[in-house]
């Protein structure tokens, strides 16, 4: 019985002394002190590749230019969630366009990935979609409008057109988050597109003046949640889109 006491108090002496030794470790470096025992006792690193949105596809779009099979005409649709869940084929099927949205992504993400989703595809146009998720607290519209500023004056410097776009505002449950009014913040940056397109002479996309209500919110039977479209609403947006496709690409 004697021994059994001394290997359950030099069995919990050792548990104590790894649970220290594992918080220090987590103070210092943070991540996951079990995993790193994992990889101490396994003498592995291996950790999988995160995915590169969108890298197959632009790689076969790639060989069908090299080739000379890809419309020269293509159009570029970079975006976020609505625009990831946009069905062109359904709603805008009579021009090429390249759907490049990645749900839930920002603006500092959609920058990070605007060489090879835009410009190394050699679009002959590119549409600028920022989500209402970007409108918040911590994000001042000035972040916003250098973003559009930077990506719009990228393509233009590439010879591709870039079609600015107002952002489709949110429904009535996300249009204030505490004391911040994302309704308020969205307008102004609106209308700064506006004035932006039009100082640029590039050509815009009002999505907001299309599918906003009175109060300037996304109508309830135009979505599916407070952010996003359903096929009433993605009619709306696609009706709004579908004249200045045409004038970008010369009435074709």
């Amino acid at each position: 019985m004697r021994y059994f006491w001394i290997l359950v108090l030099a069995g919990s002496l050792l548990l104590n002394i790894v649970a220290i030794w594992a918080f220090f470790n987590y103070v210092k470096y943070g991540g996951s002190p079990l995993g790193d025992i994992k990889r101490k006792l396994t003498g592995t690193t291996k950790q999988s590749a995160p995915r590169v949105a969108y890298a197959q596809e632009n790689a076969e779009l790639l060989a069908k230019i090299e080739r000379g099979e890809a419309d020269s005409s293509r159009i570029v649709f970079l975006g976020a969630s609505i625009t990831q869940r946009w069905d062109f084929e359904k709603f805008l099927p009579e021009f090429p366009l390249v759907n490049r949205g990645v749900g839930g992504q920002l603006v500092p993400g959609i920058l990070a990935r605007y060489k090879r989703d835009v410009l190394e595809l050699d679009p002959k146009a590119v549409i600028i979609k920022f989500c209402s998720i970007n409108v918040r607290p911590q994000m001042p519209n000035k972040v916003l409008e250098d973003g559009m500023t930077m990506l719009a004056q990228l393509a233009h410097s590439n010879d591709i057109v870039p079609i600015v776009s107002t952002i489709i505002p949110s429904g009535k449950p996300e249009a204030r988050i505490g004391d911040f009014s994302v309704a308020d913040s969205l307008s102004k940056f609106n209308d700064w597109v506006r004035a932006f397109a039009e100082s640029n002479h590039y050509p815009i996309i009002d999505f907001a003046a299309a599918i906003g209500d009175e109060n300037g919110l996304l109508p309830r039977d135009c979505s599916v949640d407070p952010v996003h479209l359903n096929d009433k609403g993605y009619q709306i947006v696609s009706d709004a889109a579908r004249p200045v496709l045409r004038e970008v690409l010369g009435g074709e």
